[in-house]
């Protein structure tokens, strides 16, 4: 990979953390529309913020999942990297 994609992959893990905290706080204002401010008026609807609320939770660690394996992807292709500058630099020397 370039630096150029590393500096990519850094912030697709960066806007992935960020859609993990925008995940957190929709839950929790679903949450609150069908728990405490009493808004929703249909039983039906009621069940439906519940499931939603439930895939919202399902969905937070499968983000958490996802920024844990750019974070290796990232790890992997620096180290790949910085593996072949010090090669190169060895080379360079002789």
């Amino acid at each position: 990979m370039t630096e150029g994609g590393l500096k990519y992959l850094k912030k697709l893990v960066w806007e992935v953390h960020e859609l993990q905290d925008k995940a957190k706080g929709l839950k929790t204002r679903i949450q609150n529309l069908y728990c405490y401010e009493e808004d929703v008026l249909d039983w039906d609807a009621h069940m439906q913020l519940s499931s939603a609320v439930a895939a919202m939770k399902d969905a937070v660690p499968c983000i958490t999942d996802a920024i844990l394996e750019l974070q290796k992807a990232y790890k992997a292709e620096k180290a790949l990297m910085d593996t072949s500058d010090g090669l190169l630099n060895d080379k360079s020397d002789e």
